[in-house]
C-alpha cells in the first residue's frame, strides 16, 4: 500500500502529540488521539501508524503482544537534539580530546 501524504500527515501529527506528552501510548490511545483529531481512524490504521514510528525508529515498543505500549525514542528525536553522548563534527576531532599526562 502506497504512503500518501495523508497518511504522513497523520503519522507526524501523532508523533508531535507524543512529544508532547510523553509516556505509554497504546493503539486504543492512538485511536482516540486520531478520532478527536478529525481523522477518524480503525485500530488497524493506528496499528500501522505506530508500526510505522517504530520501523522509522522513531517509537519504541514494550511489553507482551496483548498488552503493548510504545513510547517516544528520545534517542533518536531530531528535536531534544545530540547530547553529549555524540561527538561534535569538526575536521580535527582529535584535539578536543584531552591529553594522557604520564
Amino acid at each position: 500500500m502506497a504512503d500518501t501524504t495523508t497518511d504522513r500527515a497523520r503519522r507526524q501529527e501523532l508523533l508531535d502529540a507524543m512529544r508532547a506528552q510523553p509516556g505509554d501510548w497504546t493503539t486504543g490511545t492512538v485511536v482516540r488521539f486520531h478520532t478527536a483529531n478529525g481523522w477518524g481512524c480503525l485500530r488497524s490504521v493506528a496499528r500501522t501508524d505506530l508500526r510505522r514510528l517504530v520501523a522509522d525508529g522513531l517509537v519504541t515498543e514494550h511489553g507482551p503482544q496483548n498488552g503493548r505500549v510504545y513510547r517516544l525514542n528520545l534517542t533518536r528525536d531530531p528535536r531534544l537534539g545530540h547530547g553529549w553522548q555524540t561527538p561534535a563534527q569538526t575536521p580535527n576531532r582529535a584535539t578536543h580530546r584531552p591529553s594522557r599526562r604520564r
